[in-house]
């Protein structure tokens, strides 16, 4: 496996390091608030297959980063991908619920919660991108 060899790709990796564990800050404590309140139940989803489907995602997002320390390119493609899972799953499964109602759980964390694995997950996702399309330096 190649390793990166380019500045600028270096940079964007580096930002999407950080952004995957700003990530981290935002979906640990939701998966763990949605095993709280029950909400696999409620969607009729047995717990222990979105659970099993989590821990997957969540091993992809540790994978990605120890090939992002490897400084290998497949870990970007690894966070274009969760980049897109994130915001699409917590945006398909919850701003439904935040949008038509008042109280949303625990209130505005909770929220945040959704609201930063969206943003954060965006950002993630586009800065793999710029980096994986990061011209050669001379």
């Amino acid at each position: 496996m190649r390793c990166m060899e380019n500045q600028e790709q270096l940079k964007w990796m580096n930002r999407v390091v950080v952004l995957s564990l700003a990530l981290l800050f935002f979906n640990l404590p939701h998966t763990l608030e949605d095993f709280a309140t029950g909400a696999p139940e409620e969607a009729g989803i047995p717990a222990t297959v979105l659970a099993t489907v989590i821990s997957i995602i969540f091993f992809l997002q540790a994978l990605g980063l120890f090939w992002l320390g490897q400084q290998k390119k497949k870990g970007l493609y690894v966070h274009v991908f969760l980049g897109l899972f994130w915001p699409i799953a917590s945006g398909i499964a919850q701003l439904p619920v935040i949008f038509n109602s008042f109280n949303y759980r625990a209130g505005m964390i909770s929220k945040a919660y959704v609201f930063g694995m969206i943003i954060v997950g965006l950002f993630m996702q586009l800065s793999a991108i710029k980096a994986i399309m990061a011209k050669p330096s001379n």
